[in-house]
């Protein structure tokens, strides 16, 4: 690794090619100067883009710290260290829901899609009542429960905090608010799985008890609304497109809300889904 900032059109390498692109890079390198600058540090054994690559390398691949920092020359303790670092500076450019929903009201659009997506994690020891609350009975595996927020055309703009596994989608959102927020400025679209989250919400009709087949007029909307709502799912397939939420998440899950947080901020560097460079300054 080289302690200059790399030029946007050389691949970046660090034992494999990354894939996120060297000027994305470079904006991390920047911010972790200003990071460096203000909490004083005089001097480091590593520079800021030898942190960056190793942040990203760590977000894209899911290494972990011992095989990472091996392929890169730097101790285990060391690579942690930078790592939880970089992530936390990614973490804190990460936009809130409310400016996601003041940039989507400027981009003239009608509404937005939210949908859950349960993170896979390692099992965590049941510490009161030997109740396990990471565990999801609907996945039957451990694993962390995030809401996502995505434009019309399905692109992610938000990531919620995490919660246990056993959290389903409806009590995820108003934990959040995220109807109330969005509901404000623009409509909002969700699966049945959110059916009593607001009345405002369009989600589809469900069938009533004893009723075995929906009404025509009922199914059609149901349909029409499917259509534009199942397009929120490529929030989630984007989201989970960096490895290190793929496999079993071997720190502590209340570390994730960091983490998808810092992946938030990458993929606006990365795709910026409102056609704008939006960059939050002061990190």
């Amino acid at each position: 690794m080289t302690n200059s900032h790399a030029e946007a059109s050389e691949p970046i390498i660090y034992g494999l090619a990354l894939s996120t692109p060297a000027v994305v890079v470079n904006r991390l390198v920047d911010a972790l100067i200003r990071y460096r600058r203000r909490i004083g540090t005089r001097w480091r054994a590593y520079a800021p883009l030898d942190q960056a690559i190793l942040t990203c390398a760590w977000l894209e691949g899911g290494h972990t710290y011992r095989s990472l920092g091996e392929g890169n020359g730097v101790p285990k303790s060391s690579c942690h260290s930078l790592v939880a670092e970089g992530i936390k500076v990614l973490a804190r450019r990460a936009l809130p829901l409310t400016e996601v929903i003041r940039l989507a009201v400027a981009a003239g659009w009608d509404y937005l899609i939210v949908d859950g997506v349960n993170l896979p994690t390692e099992r965590v020891a049941a510490r009161w009542g030997h109740v396990q609350y990471w565990y999801s009975g609907k996945h039957k595996r451990h694993g962390a429960a995030v809401q996502t927020v995505a434009a019309p055309d399905g692109e992610l703009l938000w990531v919620s905090g995490v919660l246990p596994g056993r959290t389903v989608d409806i009590t995820a959102a108003r934990h959040f608010k995220i109807a109330d927020k969005v509901l404000a400025f623009l409509g909002l679209l969700a699966d049945l799985g959110y059916v009593g989250l607001h009345p405002d919400v369009i989600t589809g009709y469900k069938r009533k008890r004893g009723e075995k087949r929906l009404p025509e007029a009922k199914r059609a909307a149901n349909q029409a609304q499917a259509s534009l709502r199942c397009l929120g799912e490529r929030a989630n397939a984007q989201l989970k497109q960096w490895r290190v939420l793929t496999s079993d998440f071997r720190g502590d899950p209340r570390q994730l809300t960091t983490v998808v947080k810092a992946i938030q901020a990458l993929h606006y560097e990365i795709r910026d889904p409102f056609g704008i460079r939006t960059t939050v300054t002061g990190s």
